[in-house]
């Protein structure tokens, strides 16, 4: 895997933007407080924006290091290496939620007789491609494919909002049911996921080091997908209403169905269907080479190993839940529960613990990173020096002596 250049602002934003949607349009997220689900997908949204400050912070403390380099600051070598192969074991399930979701949306949609093996099949393959090439043809993608699902959710909303399917009334009343509802589907659901997903940012800003601009294009970048994801789920629920809504396995896929407009402009059902794979694939890949990475940097296994080894693994996995329905419940009822643990509450122990010592760790450290090859030469050459100059200064005097002999 070639690892050359650096990330620029630009990448790392959208892949910020573009990772965040992933698979979000498949799911109406906070259907659990009904037409209130904009408003627990806003609390969510603020709430992750603290964490994605706290990841920030931790990150500026060693920018060299990712994840697992700072379990290891924080919690030592043995207990790092223990956590940073945890959260890649996590990572690698994350990623295979996708595989899984990527081929119920195929057979769904668009290849009902295909078998979902071969489909699932084809996926892994080609994140693993995508693994083998490295982390900067990853980004590079990315950037490819951002024109791409930016104009078309566009277009998606646009045609939703000329198509006269909005119905404002079906946002209302606002917090029938109080409060409550919306702060239990807000915390710790919505928060887990998609919003605190980010935390795979602690294994690829290391490679913007340097870059000034690199925070300020996460904070952006966040900003703009949240505010996207909170319109997107407002306006499919005024389209479909919150009792449609939740009964419905592809919410958005539902909605764009309803579109007819001037006798020629519907079926564009194809249009979202295009739109989830490529958010499924910046999911399933960016999470597959977090754990890849992750595991590199915890274990020292190198990477085209750690790709070979999680590739069968996450194809594997991929078939483990016997049906859709069970897959939906684990993922959007348990796993939710416990990915907290890696995504909220280590990275707060982290940033409290380590408040004054760690910092100035990582800098005692620092010799011994890349640069450490280097230094030892300028070392020795300076050591020489001293040793070049009587040598020199011998050999100039005899010369200056013998010259007046001639002279004289």
């Amino acid at each position: 895997m070639k690892e050359t250049g650096n990330i620029s602002a630009g990448q790392l934003a959208i892949f910020l933007f573009m990772f965040s949607i992933g698979s979000t349009p498949m799911f109406q997220l906070g259907i659990k407080a009904g037409q209130d689900s904009w408003i627990a997908l806003c609390l969510a949204a603020v709430a992750g924006f603290g964490m994605l400050w706290v990841y920030r912070t931790l990150q500026n403390r060693a920018p060299e290091e990712d994840i697992a380099g700072l379990y290891k600051l924080h919690f030592g070598k043995i207990a790092g290496t223990v956590l940073g192969l945890g959260l890649s074991i996590l990572l690698a399930y994350e990623s295979m939620r996708n595989v899984r979701d990527f081929g119920e949306l195929t057979s769904s949609t668009l290849l009902p007789q295909t078998p979902m093996w071969c489909v699932m099949l084809l996926i892994t393959a080609i994140a693993y491609y995508t693994v083998s090439k490295g982390v900067f043809t990853f980004f590079r993608i990315t950037q490819i494919l951002f024109p791409m699902l930016l104009g078309s959710y566009t277009l998606m909303m646009f045609l939703l909002l000329v198509s006269g399917l909005i119905d404002y009334k079906q946002l209302r009343p606002v917090l029938e049911n109080g409060y409550e509802p919306v702060l239990k589907t807000a915390f710790p659901d919505l928060l887990s996921f998609p919003f605190s997903q980010v935390v795979v940012l602690l294994v690829y800003w290391k490679y913007t080091a340097g870059n000034n601009k690199a925070g300020v294009a996460t904070y952006s970048s966040y900003i703009a997908v949240s505010i996207f994801l909170v319109a997107v789920n407002a306006v499919i629920m005024m389209v479909l209403g919150p009792a449609v809504a939740s009964i419905k396995a592809f919410p958005t896929l539902e909605a764009v169905e309803l579109i007819r407009l001037f006798n020629f402009i519907e079926r564009l059902d194809i249009l979202v269907t295009l739109l989830l794979y490529i958010g499924l694939y910046i999911k399933i890949a960016g999470m597959y080479f977090s754990a890849v990475l992750l595991l590199r940097s915890a274990c020292g296994v190198p990477v085209q190993v750690a790709a070979l080894i999680y590739g069968p693994i996450i194809y594997a996995m991929s078939f483990m839940e016997p049906t859709n329905t069970f897959h939906l419940w684990a993922g959007l009822e348990v796993s939710v529960k416990f990915t907290p643990i890696y995504h909220i509450a280590i990275p707060l122990i982290m940033l409290l613990i380590g408040f004054k010592w760690v910092k100035r760790k990582a800098e005692r450290q620092k010799p011994s990173g890349p640069q450490a090859p280097t230094q030892p030469q300028a070392s020795t050459q300076t050591q020489f020096q001293p040793q070049t100059q009587p040598q020199s200064q011998s050999q100039s005097q005899p010369q200056s002596q013998a010259q007046p002999q001639p002279q004289s």
